[in-house]
C-alpha cells in the first residue's frame, strides 16, 4: 500500500507537470520549463480549494490534459497486439476509459506538490529526432532523492503532445500495455477489459524511502522513441 501512495504520488505530480505543455514551441524544453511555472504557481494559488472539492480537481486536470496528451496515439500502444482485432466501438471506449481513469485517479495528487525542486535539464543532441523530443527533468523528493523524469512528446501540426513518459527508468505506457494483456489473459474477453480497467498501475517508482540504492534507471531506453 505503501509503495501505491508512492507510484500514484509521483503519477500525479508528473500529470501536473505535463498540464501546461498545450501551447506549442520550437524549443519543447523550454515548453516544460514554462509549464512548471505556471502549474506550480496555479497549485500554490488554489491548493485550499483543489484540497476541498475533488470535482474541482478533477475539471482542472480534464482542461489541461486533453489538449495536451496525445490518448489516441497512447492508447493504441497500451491495447497493442489487442487494437487491430478490437473493433472500432471498443477502441473508443477504451480510449474514453483510459483517459478518465487517469484523471479521476490521479486529479487528487496535484495538490502533492509542495514546494521539491525540479530542475528541467539541457536538451542534449539525441533528445531531439525529427518530431520526436525527449525532455529530461529531475525531481528531489523531500528526503533529499532525486528521481529522473523523462517525457517523450510528438510534435504533430505545430503542437507538442505526450505520448510517454518514463519514471525512475520505468516506461509508463509498457506497463499499462502490460496491464492490459494480462487482464485479456484473465477475462478472455476485451469488454470486460475495459470495464474492470484502473489506471493503478503498482509500480515500484523508487520514492519509497525505505529502498535502497540509488534512483537511476534506463534513461538511454527513453530515446528509443524517438
Amino acid at each position: 500500500m505503501q509503495k501505491q501512495h508512492y507510484f500514484t504520488k509521483a503519477v500525479a505530480l508528473i500529470l501536473m507537470l505535463m498540464a501546461a505543455l498545450a501551447q506549442a514551441q520550437s524549443d519543447p524544453r523550454q515548453v516544460v520549463v514554462d509549464a512548471v511555472e505556471r502549474m506550480t504557481a496555479r497549485i500554490d494559488a488554489d491548493r485550499e480549494q483543489l484540497k476541498a472539492d475533488p470535482e474541482q480537481a478533477r475539471e482542472l486536470v480534464r482542461e489541461e490534459l486533453v489538449d495536451l496528451v496525445d490518448f489516441k496515439r497512447i492508447t493504441r500502444m497500451v491495447m497493442g497486439d489487442y487494437f487491430g482485432p478490437s473493433s472500432k466501438e471498443q477502441k473508443y471506449r477504451f480510449l474514453d476509459v483510459f483517459k478518465n481513469s487517469l484523471i479521476n485517479t490521479y486529479a487528487s495528487g496535484i495538490t502533492l506538490y509542495e514546494g521539491q525542486q525540479i530542475n528541467t535539464l539541457p536538451m542534449q543532441d539525441e533528445d531531439l529526432r525529427g518530431d520526436y523530443a525527449r525532455v529530461r527533468m529531475e525531481i528531489q523528493t523531500n528526503t533529499g532523492k532525486t528521481i529522473p523524469i523523462f517525457y517523450t512528446l510528438y510534435s504533430r501540426n505545430d503542437q507538442w503532445k505526450v505520448i510517454n513518459v518514463y519514471v525512475n527508468g520505468l516506461d509508463l505506457a509498457d506497463t499499462f500495455k502490460s496491464q492490459f494483456a494480462q487482464g485479456m489473459e484473465q477475462y478472455g474477453n476485451m469488454d470486460q477489459v475495459i470495464d474492470n480497467w484502473t489506471a493503478d498501475a503498482k509500480i515500484d517508482t523508487g520514492l519509497d524511502d525505505e529502498e535502497e540504492g540509488e534512483a537511476g534507471g534506463e534513461g538511454n531506453k527513453a530515446a528509443a522513441d524517438a
